[in-house]
């Protein structure tokens, strides 16, 4: 009983010292954000989303580290950050056409099940696909805020000025003089901000295959 105890108490000081992700959690690894929706990435773009107050976010999987591992709970920002590429890119905001949403996510799906770099990590939208179909026209439906996808509407899309001004090829989908906004604040600062009130990350896929 003695023994018990000890444990008990161990791994009550590890819980309250903030230990227990490290030992007791085996976490998130970012080995999957070039083919299907991963939680620390979709939590990153979350951040984006928020700070910007933007309709959706989204950023292609090359931007992140794929050797990164992020606590499943109990994560800082810093673990977070550490699972981005390219910590210091600024978030901007563009302007999109409903229809150019579409397209970028025909994109992201051309190589599925493939890995690939130009998968998108997405939030604040819901992305339904049949992976059968031929790349193109693959998506079936889209929900952003509960809604269903307007081709004429234009959404506040936030992302990072690499993928704003066309990185991954998504220059064939849209144009930098698209940039509505530029925050001149890093994706650092934006997972920052966000963890402050948000421990949690987001484990509702944003792809959802049919």
């Amino acid at each position: 009983m003695k023994l018990v105890r000890w444990i008990l108490g161990w791994v009550g000081l590890a819980l309250a010292l903030g230990w227990s992700q490290v030992g007791l959690s085996q976490g998130e690894t970012l080995g999957s954000v070039g083919e299907r929706s991963n939680p620390a990435a979709q939590t990153i773009v979350e951040a984006m989303r928020s700070t910007t107050s933007a309709d959706l976010a989204l950023l292609g999987a090359a931007f992140f580290n794929e050797s990164a591992t992020v606590p499943a709970s109990g994560f800082t920002a810093d673990d977070l950050i550490k699972a981005l590429a390219h910590p210091d890119d600024e978030v901007v905001v563009l302007n999109l056409r409903g229809e150019q949403i579409l397209q970028a996510l025909e994109r992201a799906l051309e190589l599925y099940p493939q890995k690939n770099n130009a998968f998108l990590q997405i939030s604040g939208a819901e992305v339904r696909f049949d992976p059968k179909a031929e790349p193109g026209k693959r998506v079936v439906s889209v929900m952003i805020g509960g809604m269903k996808l307007d081709s004429n509407r234009t959404y506040r899309v936030a992302t990072t000025a690499p993928m704003a001004r066309g990185a991954l090829g998504y220059f064939r989908v849209w144009s930098r003089d698209q940039i509505a906004q530029s925050t001149g604040r890093t994706i650092a600062d934006a997972v920052r901000d966000y963890i402050r009130w948000q421990r949690s990350m987001l484990t509702q896929p944003a792809w959802v295959a049919l």
